[in-house]
């Protein structure tokens, strides 16, 4: 058989590089996506500046790394350099050859990278104008750029920077009133400070990070500094020769939180629900930020209310790329199809201990059976029409009520009845979501007094034989977090009418 004639189709350069500008990136993740060149050449220091510049914006991202020679510096712009199939070190965050060009020209049409190496000082400009007219080419710049960073860096004995020109709508940053731009700058800061929240703080390799001169705090989605956080029993799990570490957590119950700040801050960017899930890992630099990877069998999970404290770490080493299928923009991963099962096992019980948790409000388990021990106020029962939600007729104040009265029994129970198919479980449902779980409420004053007075009634139906302390603890039992100036005023009353 002859062989085929092969036909060279080269792409045209116009269309091509227009379609790669379009692959999804917002600024924090292609700005991320630069530092993960930074880490990977050895940077301690990582330096981001943001500039408004009247609505036509202009980013610059200084690093100390190793720096690049003429000849590597032009390699680097090479679409595809070192692609996926390429042998890559633990370390290296790199992955398909494309992250530093396709996440910059994202945000811009000029790339501009000034690198210093061996004394050296190179500069190449990536133009998708000049793209257009010429094909893939770069340019060597007559001067270096006149920027604050650029003087920077040739004060460094090595490093690079890439700065961002031209920035176009299709990034997101440009055309932004000034307030609007600086709070994206915020959303940045936060994105970056969880992504690269182990080289901040934590077990790799220590970074320093600063966006417009402030530095970038880490956020641990772990919350292990918590005295209340459970960590779960973690699990090596084997796969084609190679091994990686899964870890679930169960964040505190908002009632473990000292203030709404501090919950708030534990929540991280997006929020508590936004938050909840798997957070995968490689070589320490966060893929994933929560996602339930569409695990939970024939129905795939959401992200439920009940749900919103669990966590789960997997830290994948850099050969499992392709098992995963790592995309371009390092946002995504999906597990193996054999891994599956073994990985919703493991998140069910990890949901399961949350549920427990969110339900609990973060009691200890001494706490839950004093209270599995006691009638509770309210009920539930579930058919196929879903749950219903009756008031306990047994409970013991409601039960010495309904001993109390005569004629009026049948009138007590239609009152009750009428209560219990008129609870707007719906509406309370929606208002616990949109507030992003139940707030503990704070009583006033005049609240306290109120309340103090209707269960001093109450307490005048439980039987005269029960100690006060008890009779207020009963009282009280239901109460969300009963509050501690309510319980001395209702002992104090009590203790005075026995």
């Amino acid at each position: 058989m002859a062989h085929e004639r092969p036909v060279e189709i080269t792409p045209s350069a116009a269309a091509l590089v227009e379609s790669l500008r379009g692959l999804g990136y917002s600024p924090e993740t292609a700005i991320a996506d630069l530092m993960d060149n930074s880490i990977a050449a050895k940077a301690a220091s990582i330096e981001l500046e943001l500039d408004w510049n009247e609505g036509n914006p202009r980013a610059a991202l200084l690093d100390d790394g190793n720096g690049m020679d003429r000849s590597t510096l032009a390699e680097a712009l090479r679409f595809g350099g070192v692609g996926p199939t390429s042998t890559r070190a633990p370390s290296d965050l790199g992955r398909f050859g494309l992250g530093l060009k396709t996440a910059s020209l994202s945000q811009c049409r000029q790339l501009t990278i000034v690198s210093k190496a061996a004394g050296k000082t190179s500069a190449l400009i990536f133009d998708v104008d000049e793209i257009a007219k010429r094909g893939w080419f770069a340019t060597e710049p007559v001067s270096l750029p006149h920027h604050p960073l650029a003087t920077k860096l040739l004060q460094l004995e090595h490093g690079t920077l890439v700065l961002w020109d031209r920035m176009d709508s299709l990034g997101g940053l440009s055309g932004l009133e000034k307030d609007t731009f600086y709070l994206r700058l915020h959303d940045i800061r936060a994105h970056l400070g969880m992504v690269f929240h182990r080289f901040l703080g934590e077990d790799a390799k220590r970074i320093r990070v600063a966006t417009n001169g402030r530095p970038v705090k880490a956020w641990d989605p772990f919350q292990r500094h918590h005295a209340s956080v459970i960590e779960m029993r973690s699990e090596r799990i084997r796969y084609r020769g190679s091994s990686f570490e899964v870890q679930p957590y169960v964040l505190p119950h908002r009632d473990r939180f000292t203030n709404d700040a501090e919950y708030e801050a534990a929540g991280g960017p997006g929020g508590w629900n936004a938050r909840q899930g798997f957070y995968v890992y490689r070589a320490k630099r966060l893929l994933v930020a929560g996602s339930w990877l569409g695990l939970g069998g024939a129905r795939a999970w959401t992200r439920d209310e009940s749900s919103r404290l669990a966590r789960i770490q997997v830290d994948l080493p850099t050969e499992m790329d392709a098992d995963w299928r790592i995309d371009v923009r390092k946002s995504q991963a999906r597990p193996p199809g054999s891994l599956r099962a073994r990985l919703t096992a493991i998140a069910e019980h990890c949901r399961g201990q949350a549920r427990e948790v969110f339900v609990w409000r973060g009691l200890g388990p001494r706490a839950r059976m004093q209270a599995a021990n006691v009638d509770p106020l309210w009920l539930a029962s579930t058919d196929p029409n879903g749950t219903n939600y009756r008031i306990n007729r047994n409970h013991p104040a409601l039960a010495a009520f309904a001993k109390s009265l005569k004629s009026e029994r049948k009138q007590l129970d239609a009152l009750l009845t009428l209560i219990e198919q008129s609870v707007p479980v719906e509406k309370i449902w929606l208002d616990i979501s949109e507030a992003q779980g139940a707030p503990v409420r704070s009583m006033d004053d005049d609240q306290i007094e109120q309340l103090t007075g209707s269960l001093t009634e109450l307490a005048k139906l439980l039987p005269a034989t029960l100690p006060v302390a008890e009779r207020v603890d009963l009282l009280l039992r239901h109460l969300p977090e009963p509050s501690p100036r309510l319980r001395n005023h209702l002992l104090e009353i009590l203790g005075a009418a026995a």
